[in-house]
């Protein structure tokens, strides 16, 4: 009797533009009108959140010409900027801060009508306080994961009422977990619980990078409060607990890198670590460290 393995190809994520693009219709209105206002922009969220999505999106369809810049392709690429045209410099932590810089400063000289920048913490630390690199002012931009109605939208049918807990809404894991979740011809292959495991060689090195991301300050101590009380929590009584001073800051780090969510739910402000799989290794992480101390 011959039996039949069903082998499911890895996820391979892309860039989501036109019809496949779902959700944060209001951040695109809001980048387009301020880049045909000639604004510069720094689109800042952590890894897989959806900025170059994001930015091509809202830069479709514009009167200008559009000049995309892989920064991790190479360091010091050719810059060819047509004056008045759209310079986007896309994954610029990847290469040294002189470099951004520099290439900034490149860019500048050549007179486009708008630079946007997309980076994470390492670019918004860079920008600090003033938003302002290299004698470039930018608007700063912070994503975060989809809200609850874009991530029904994105699941497109009822596979699983637990998925988005399995997730957090992140887009990059709903993709992930949905890929795995078809690639079964018969029932047993669509189960939730069996996403998970064929998925996690690849969600699992990227939960590992969230949880770097997030660093061992404040950052993660509200994490790992939010992650034991396991409901959303108000941000006046996160700080009570924790005795963070400056929560707001620490939050919106949280939320940019899609690491926790931060809504108004029933007219209260909450935040909310939601990413089951990434809040168990973060839980795992920390039992390890305990025996090993």
């Amino acid at each position: 009797m011959i039996e039949w393995v069903m082998v499911i190809l890895p996820y391979t994520p892309c860039p989501a533009t036109g019809d496949a693009f779902l959700g944060r219709q209001g951040l695109v209105r809001n980048l387009r009108g301020r880049i045909a206002r000639d604004e510069s922009l720094a689109v800042i969220g952590g890894p897989k959140l959806g900025k170059t999505s994001l930015v091509r999106t809202a830069l479709h369809g514009l009167d200008h010409t559009v000049i995309e810049i892989d920064c991790g392709a190479e360091s010091s690429p050719r810059i060819d900027v047509v004056p008045g045209s759209i310079v986007v410099l896309d994954n610029p932590d990847s290469v040294a801060d002189s470099a951004i810089e520099s290439l900034l400063a490149r860019v500048s000289a050549a007179k486009p009508a708008s630079i946007v920048v997309t980076g994470g913490r390492r670019l918004r630390t860079m920008l600090g306080r003033s938003g302002a690199l290299a004698g470039v002012s930018f608007r700063v931009v912070p994503l975060s994961v989809l809200l609850d109605g874009e991530t029904r939208r994105l699941i497109g049918r009822d596979t699983s009422p637990g998925l988005a807990a399995w997730t957090g809404n992140h887009p990059y894991l709903t993709k992930l977990l949905l890929h795995y979740m078809d690639g079964g011809g018969d029932e047993k292959h669509r189960t939730l619980e069996r996403a998970v495991a064929a998925g996690r060689c690849q969600w699992e090195p990227f939960v590992q990078r969230l949880a770097a991301e997030s660093g061992e300050g404040p950052e993660r101590r509200l994490l790992c409060y939010l992650i034991e009380r396991g409901k959303p929590v108000n941000p006046a009584l996160a700080q009570s607990d924790t005795g963070i001073r400056d929560i707001k800051a620490v939050a919106d780090t949280l939320a940019y890198l899609g690491v926790t969510s931060r809504w108004i739910r029933n007219e209260e402000a909450t935040l909310f670590a939601g990413c089951r799989l990434l809040n168990d290794f973060i839980t795992a992480e920390a039992k390890n460290s305990c025996r090993t101390a």
